[in-house]
C-alpha cells in the first residue's frame, strides 16, 4: 500500500516537473547565432539545434496568430474557457461536505495547456493531490486530467469577439477511490461565448459519460455560465452559475447548482512571453440538493 502511493505521488511529481520544464522552455530566449558564421563552418551539432530552433519560431509564430483571433478574455474560475491557449495553470479547492468535513484539492484538474497546430489545444494535466480533514478517508492523489480543444469559430475584439469550442475532456483512472473515479470519463462539451466591449458572457454544455460502471458513477448534464467584466487594473470581477443535472445513476432527477461569485487579475508581464494572472471566489449552492458547498477556489496560472 505505502510503494504504492509513493508510486503515485512521484507520478504527479514527474508529471507537474515536466510541465513547468515545457513552460521554461517555451519562454526561454533563443541562442543568438553569429552573423560571420557560414553554413559550411557549421557543425552538425550546431545545425540541427538551429533547425530545433527554426521548428520552434514557426509553432510561436502559429500560436501567437491563433491567439490573435479571438477573444482577449480572461479564463473563467470553474467555466471551462473555450479560448486556445499557452497556460500552464494550477487550482486550489477546499471545500464542505455533507457530513461537515473538510475536502482539500491541490492541482483541480489543471496543468499545461499549448497551442499544438491551428486552432488545436490540447491539455496535459498534473496529479491533483486530495487531502480530508476526516481521518478515515485517505489523503492521495486523484485521476489524471486530458483535454482536446477544437475551436469552430472565432472572431476578436475588431472582428465580432466571439468563439465556438468543442472540447473533449477524459479523466484516466489513475487512482484508487475515493480519491479516483475508478473508471475513465468522458466529457465532450460545447463552449460557446460573446463579448460587448468590456462585457462578455461564457458558457459551456456538456455531459459526463463513464466508459464502465454507470450504475455507481452515474451520468449527468453539465451547464456553467459566466458573466465577466473587463475592469481597470487588470481586474475582472465575474458571477457565474454552475448546474449539474443528474441523470442516471445516484441521485437521478435532481439538480445541484451553484452561484460562483469571483474576481480574477492580469495578464501581467513578468518577463520575455511569460506572464501572470489569477481568479479567486466561492461556489455557494443554491439548490435543495447539492453534493458539497461553499467551495473555495484559487487559481493560478502562467499564460507564455
Amino acid at each position: 500500500m505505502v510503494s504504492s502511493k509513493c508510486s503515485r505521488n512521484g507520478m504527479g511529481i514527474r508529471i507537474t516537473s515536466l510541465a513547468l520544464l515545457a513552460v521554461f522552455l517555451a519562454v526561454a530566449p533563443a541562442p543568438a547565432w553569429s552573423q560571420g558564421e557560414s553554413s559550411g563552418e557549421l557543425s552538425s551539432s550546431t545545425q540541427a539545434v538551429k533547425k530545433r530552433h527554426n521548428l520552434y519560431r514557426s509553432w510561436r509564430r502559429m500560436a501567437d496568430r491563433e491567439e490573435a483571433s479571438e477573444p482577449n478574455w480572461l479564463s473563467p474560475l470553474a467555466t471551462t474557457s473555450g479560448r486556445i491557449k499557452n497556460e500552464f495553470r494550477y487550482d486550489i479547492w477546499s471545500q464542505t461536505a455533507p457530513t461537515g468535513s473538510t475536502i482539500s484539492t491541490f492541482g483541480g484538474g489543471k496543468g499545461l495547456e499549448f497551442i499544438a497546430a491551428p486552432r488545436v489545444q490540447l491539455l496535459l494535466g498534473v496529479l491533483s493531490y486530495i487531502g480530508h480533514s476526516d481521518s478515515s478517508a485517505p489523503n492521495g492523489l486523484g485521476d489524471l486530467p486530458l483535454m482536446l480543444k477544437f475551436r469552430v469559430a472565432s472572431g476578436n475584439a475588431s472582428n465580432g469577439d466571439y468563439l465556438v469550442t468543442f472540447l473533449l475532456s477524459a479523466t484516466v483512472p489513475t487512482a484508487s477511490r475515493p480519491n479516483g473515479l475508478g473508471e475513465a470519463v468522458l466529457t465532450p462539451t460545447l463552449a460557446l461565448g460573446k463579448g460587448w466591449r468590456r462585457f462578455d458572457v461564457q458558457s459551456t454544455f456538456g455531459a459526463n459519460l463513464p466508459a464502465a460502471d454507470t450504475q455507481r458513477l452515474g451520468r449527468q448534464l453539465l451547464w456553467n455560465t459566466t458573466f465577466q467584466y473587463g475592469a481597470g487594473w487588470k481586474l475582472w470581477p465575474e458571477i457565474e452559475a454552475n448546474s449539474t443535472f443528474f441523470e442516471q445513476g445516484p441521485g437521478a432527477g435532481e439538480t445541484q447548482t451553484f452561484l460562483t461569485p469571483g474576481l480574477g487579475f492580469g495578464r501581467m508581464r513578468l518577463f520575455g512571453g511569460l506572464r501572470f494572472s489569477m481568479a479567486g471566489g466561492a461556489q455557494i449552492a443554491v439548490t435543495r440538493f447539492h453534493m458539497y458547498n461553499h467551495r473555495w477556489m484559487l487559481s493560478v496560472r502562467f499564460p507564455f
